[in-house]
């Protein structure tokens, strides 16, 4: 499944028509079409039926293939709907809709949060030909908020440092990540990150990828970074447990589409290649 994705240039609530797709929202939730979950990696979660129930919000998200696309929040569950858990559904579907569902995401969070100005307190208004709000009284202007995060793998000759988070509710081991302050470079983010988290120094960073993640309005820069000194003491208030693993002895992974299961993936392919 190939999908071509392009954003709207405005912030337009757009038509519930026949012509038009609809992705729903109840909150952070995800409603769905009765089935679509069981079989997330083939079926679209969006589709062209209307719904009975009010809507909170509607926006146009872009064009899907040619076709319009609406984010819509609603009140309520419609009959032959169900709510999914966001996280469940993009760990479960495929790159393509990853995406796409993830930029609805985010823009349903910002456009839910983001009512009035953070300067002067008046009501925000959508923008003709700019995909912002306004303030209609001092000219301030509210864009998508995103959050720069980094993520790392270090590697330490055959060996991956992987962690298992207390946000995590299975035994799944991922790379350490965090917030960029203000003022900070990616990589000194990185380097603050591990020590604060692991208690080593890194050295070599490497940035390999990045991918946008809507919990709710992040944008993560992947790098790939050795070991340098130290011995591992980990932060107990943000991790249950971190430890090196061997390339050929992993433990539970993220979802394949995930940014850190690409990251551990790639540096288990430069160690059995010696790059």
């Amino acid at each position: 499944m190939t999908l071509e994705f392009t954003y709207h240039p405005a912030i337009i609530a757009g038509e519930d028509s026949p012509q038009t797709f609809s992705l729903y929202f109840l909150g952070e939730r995800l409603i769905l079409p009765k089935g679509v979950m069981a079989d997330a990696l083939h079926q679209l979660p969006w589709t062209q039926d209307s719904v009975s129930a009010k809507p909170v919000l509607e926006l146009v998200l872009g064009d899907v293939n040619g076709q319009a696309l609406r984010v819509v929040e609603l009140a309520e569950i419609p009959e032959g709907y169900e709510e999914v858990s966001l996280r469940d559904y993009l760990l479960a579907s495929n790159e393509d809709t990853f995406r796409v569902v993830n930029a609805a995401a985010q823009l349903r969070y910002w456009r839910s949060t983001q009512n009035f100005c953070s300067r002067c307190g008046t009501g925000l208004t959508p923008i003709a030909n700019d995909r912002a709000l306004v303030c209609p009284s001092c000219s301030y202007r509210s864009y998508p908020k995103i959050s720069p995060c980094v993520i790392a793998v270090v590697r330490k000759g055959r060996q991956l440092l992987l962690a298992n988070s207390n946000r995590h509710r299975t035994a799944m081991y991922s790379c350490l990540a965090g917030f960029i302050e203000a003022g900070e470079t990616a990589e000194e983010a990185l380097v603050r990150e591990v020590f604060e988290e692991a208690g080593i120094q890194v050295k070599n960073p490497q940035y390999l990828v990045s991918q946008a993640w809507p919990f709710p309005h992040q944008l993560m820069l992947g790098y790939l970074c050795e070991y340098d000194s130290g011995e591992l003491n980990i932060d107990t208030t943000e991790l249950n447990s971190a430890d090196w693993f061997d390339i050929d002895d992993l433990p539970l992974l993220p979802a394949p589409q995930t940014v850190a299961r690409k990251l551990i993936e790639a540096a288990a392919d430069r160690v059995r290649t010696g790059v």
